[in-house]
């Protein structure tokens, strides 16, 4: 291998890696929050919401959804220019190093929106239930990092 060549690769490693850190966060709440998952379920038994508290996190999740659909779709384009990046050119290159920077800025607006979206579903919380999801929440990405 060219040293020259380490630098740049361990650069796009740790892209990678840092994107997939990004997705597992972002796929990971998204595997278990929605109607019927896990953790809407052991937020429901844990935090009972009244039907004001579910109307408005109703309403945040319908709009993070639409939010993430746009993010993962940008997501799969840049993955694509990635892929023609190096399929035309298999060496680390400018058009790689735009490609891989547009992949990391998807990746992190994924990340960013979901994490905002955890904390826009408990600011909907009335205080006294927010001890609970914390509690909740916490627990299930912690399962999910193991």
């Amino acid at each position: 291998m060219n040293p020259g060549m380490r630098l740049p690769l361990a650069t796009l490693a740790g892209a990678l890696i840092g994107m997939a850190g990004a997705l597992a966060l972002a796929w990971g709440w998204h595997a278990f929050h929605g109607d019927q998952t896990e953790l809407h379920a052991l937020l429901h038994k844990a935090v009972p919401l009244d039907p004001d508290e579910q109307r408005q996190l109703d309403e945040k999740e319908r709009q993070f959804v639409l939010r993430r659909s746009a993010i993962e779709a940008r997501l799969r384009v840049a993955n694509g220019q990635l892929a023609n990046a190096i399929a035309s050119d298999p060496e680390w290159s400018p058009k790689v190093e735009a490609a891989s920077r547009e992949v990391e800025q998807a990746a992190g607006d994924l990340q960013r929106i979901t994490l905002e979206h955890i904390f826009e579903m408990r600011a909907g919380l009335k205080p006294e239930h927010r001890d609970a999801y914390d509690k909740v929440l916490v627990e299930a990405l912690r399962r999910g990092s193991r």
